[in-house]
């Protein structure tokens, strides 16, 4: 009853200050954004200045503390089935905060690490438990709360993932020097805690109802519209979306956009392959880095013009573009800069554009779990990219051919976007389980 009442009055001090003030959905908004910067974007963005100082310092080579990386991606795809489950059913406040708390600890025990299997167990903590961090909450929370303007706000949120990175990765490197890469370590927890743990312990709430609201952009009108309360309410349920031909579509969708990341790693080395410093490969992955989070702003904004599917067709042509910009560049730096430019949307294809579609698709009824499901499909597949494009350089002593086959997957991905909307059909059970394409989910 205690707690019954606590809550009852948390409920109407939101209700009375957020919803004659601001809405409370910039608040999980800006959430969202510390979240994604404090945890993708400190965990894996900024994770590679740790690299050189561990390995000089105890002899490793980068392969093997990178391999953590590797365990990450195969973890997740064990967690995506639990967070689809558990984010609807535990306390959303408890559920992340736990898993947060997790996260930091194994950071922080990196620390006291001396062999490489240690940073391995390390990256399978960070895919299970960041799995409710890094992934899903920010479009579960973002589609929940935004019943207009999701593809920015999604966008915005998304784009911190980035901006994080490219912050805390001067700031650890700072850290390093100044302390030795153990104490870094131990710092980087306490800051990534200082940025994450305030919004997931106190902050967030998983639906609007929760606390008595409607979503951001609700109108009474939307109270009498039948596709507003289908794209809200309505949709399939997760076991009938698992045997649909457009489910699949979208899990080898997310694998195959996630293979894109697999380039990354290796612009550096592609770089230098064809005459130039490392210093210009370096500032390749900056290049790239720029474009996600430009691009990500620019989704967000055609998403709740144009709509998500030509939105997603958009961003592959920019990514095939990058992909035949560093095919033809030659000596080009201009070509070369612009390319990485281009090809960064390939993160917006994953982290914005890939939630949205699964909204649109399947509607709002199971939305955490079918996407949850969906993103299986990245560990799956995503994990093949780096050793694949590696394999083929080794093979052909050329990066010509792996970026010939991205141009290919950037073609099936499309594909697989078109057939899915075209079989759309089959997610119906009745006329109001589909949301309609003006609908941006």
């Amino acid at each position: 009853m205690r707690g019954s009442a606590s809550r009852d009055r948390q409920v109407l001090i939101m209700r009375s200050f957020f919803g004659t003030r601001v809405h409370y959905a910039w608040l999980i908004l800006i959430g969202c954004c510390f979240m994604q910067a404090g945890g993708l974007g400190a965990v894996l963005d900024a994770a590679g200045v740790f690299f050189v100082p561990v390995c000089d310092s105890l002899g490793f080579s980068r392969s093997e503390i990178s391999l953590y990386l590797t365990f990450y991606f195969i973890a997740t795809v064990f967690a995506m089935p639990l967070v689809g489950r558990w984010i609807t059913r535990f306390n959303i406040n408890r559920l992340l905060s736990v898993s947060f708390l997790l996260v930091i600890a194994a950071v922080a025990a990196m620390g006291f690490y001396t062999e490489p299997w240690q940073w391995w167990v390390s990256g399978i903590v960070f895919g299970l438990a960041g799995s409710f961090i890094f992934v899903m909450p920010a479009p579960i929370l973002i589609s929940n709360w935004f019943h207009t303007r999701k593809g920015i706000a999604l966008g915005v949120a998304m784009s911190f993932s980035g901006i994080g990175g490219a912050i805390l990765s001067p700031v650890f490197t700072l850290f390093i020097q100044t302390f030795g890469w153990r104490e870094a370590y131990l710092i980087a927890a306490v800051v990534m805690g200082v940025l994450v743990l305030p919004w997931t312990l106190f902050v967030f709430k998983l639906r609007p109802e929760d606390i008595g609201m409607r979503p951001y952009g609700w109108t009474q009108e939307d109270e009498e519209d039948e596709s507003a309360a289908a794209d809200e309410f309505g949709g399939i349920d997760a076991r009938q979306a698992l045997k649909t031909v457009p489910f699949w579509c979208m899990f080898l969708f997310a694998g195959l956009i996630a293979y894109f990341a697999g380039f990354n790693s290796h612009l550096p080395g592609f770089a230098q392959s064809v005459g130039f410093s490392p210093l210009v490969g370096s500032s390749l992955l900056t290049a790239v880095m720029v474009g996600n989070v430009v691009e990500k702003y620019i989704v967000g904004f055609l998403n709740d013009k144009i709509g998500v599917q030509f939105t997603v067709n958009i961003q592959l042509v920019c990514v095939a573009a990058g992909l035949l910009g560093f095919v033809f560049a030659g000596d080009n730096l201009v070509v070369l800069y612009v390319s990485a430019f281009l090809f960064g949307a390939q993160n917006s294809l994953v982290s914005v554009s890939t939630p949205l579609l699964v909204r649109q698709l399947f509607g709002g009824r199971d939305y955490p779990k079918i996407y949850a499901y969906t993103r299986i499909g990245t560990g799956v597949i995503g994990c093949l990219g780096p050793v694949t494009v590696a394999g083929m350089f080794d093979t052909t002593g050329s990066f010509i051919p792996a970026f010939i086959l991205g141009v290919g997957i950037a073609v099936l991905a499309f594909v697989t976007v078109r057939v899915a909307y075209l079989l759309r059909k089959q997610i119906a059970c009745d006329e109001s389980n589909v949301v309609p394409d003006q609908v941006v989910a």
